[in-house]
């Protein structure tokens, strides 16, 4: 069986490069790069690559300022992970729902099979790192040929980071509320942090909970929201006496802080899981969520 490549230069490949990358937004340079890895044999089905880009995910691109924009998919359009990149002539535009644009000249392209969720991640996480500086992208826009900017040695000694694990993204000392405590409090401390889930922990930091928004819209919809027909919608209970234990769910997934990102974050989007306590010897020691992923690692 063939070794991973350790370095992302290994995955750049001078047919898969499009200078010039005419295209006047993300869309149309999100088609062009298709079309280049589909010239290179490298898409086992182009079309099936065309239906996921126009689902246009906010977590599938990465705005680097005015530098770069980075599209990523996990798509079974790919039998292996592709690295496809353009550079532009003039700016590519990207208009976000606030009618606020985003403009970039360099366009990449980082196409991954389900399975290859960690290399996935691994090698977006490489080019936004390498992208990010102002010197590789100015040395991108002088390159005349792709041989000339897969030689920069921005790009050729490109190594792939070390597997990130849960430890190195988690939030420590995370907020939590213990079950007991009145529903309305642990509500208005949710709101005033501005968080979508607590941990519920007992007296000796173990979790036996989580109280999320999730459960709280349960809860609006069983006891406060009329049902069709509501001449007869039962009355709320006396919020007073109602804690955090009674509404709260007790099936939750816990990971470890050791465990790979990637197997978690996996984990995550297969069970449609938002948030996820860390334990350690049944102790919490930290949380993750989603959006810890997204800005910790991805950095939009």
């Amino acid at each position: 069986m063939p070794t991973s490549p350790q370095r992302v230069s290994d995955l750049l490949v001078a047919s898969r490069i499009v200078m010039p990358l005419v295209a006047g937004t993300v869309a149309d340079a999100a088609e062009a790069l298709c079309r280049a890895l589909d010239r290179s044999g490298a898409l086992s089905n182009a079309d099936l690559l065309r239906e996921r880009i126009e689902e246009a995910r906010s977590e599938d691109l990465v705005a680097l300022a005015d530098r770069a924009f980075v599209l990523h998919y996990r798509t079974d359009a790919v039998r292996d992970l592709v690295v496809s990149i353009g550079v532009a002539p003039n700016d590519v535009v990207r208009v976000l729902d606030d009618h606020a644009m985003q403009r970039a000249r360099v366009v990449v392209l980082v196409c991954a099979p389900p399975r290859q969720l960690a290399r996935h991640l691994q090698v977006v996480s490489a080019l936004v790192r390498v992208l990010s500086t102002a010197s590789t992208v100015t040395a991108a826009l002088s390159a005349e040929t792709p041989g000339q900017l897969l030689a920069l040695p921005q790009f050729a000694g490109l190594t792939l980071p070390a597997q990130l694990t849960v430890r190195e993204l988690m939030s420590e000392r995370p907020r939590t509320v213990g079950p007991d405590v009145p529903l309305r409090s642990a509500v208005l401390e949710m709101l005033r942090a501005g968080v979508g889930g607590l941990p519920v922990v007992d007296e000796s930091n173990r979790v036996i909970g989580m109280l999320s928004e999730r459960e709280l819209l349960r809860d609006l919809l069983s006891h406060y929201l009329p049902r069709a027909g509501g001449a007869n919608a039962p009355q709320p209970p006396a919020a007073a006496r109602r804690t955090v234990r009674d509404i709260m769910t007790r099936q939750v997934l816990c990971v470890a802080p050791e465990q790979p990102l990637a197997e978690v974050a996996s984990l995550m989007l297969n069970k449609d899981v938002e948030r996820v306590p860390v334990v350690k010897d049944d102790r919490l020691v930290g949380f993750l969520t989603r959006g810890d992923i997204v800005r910790k690692l991805i950095g939009s």
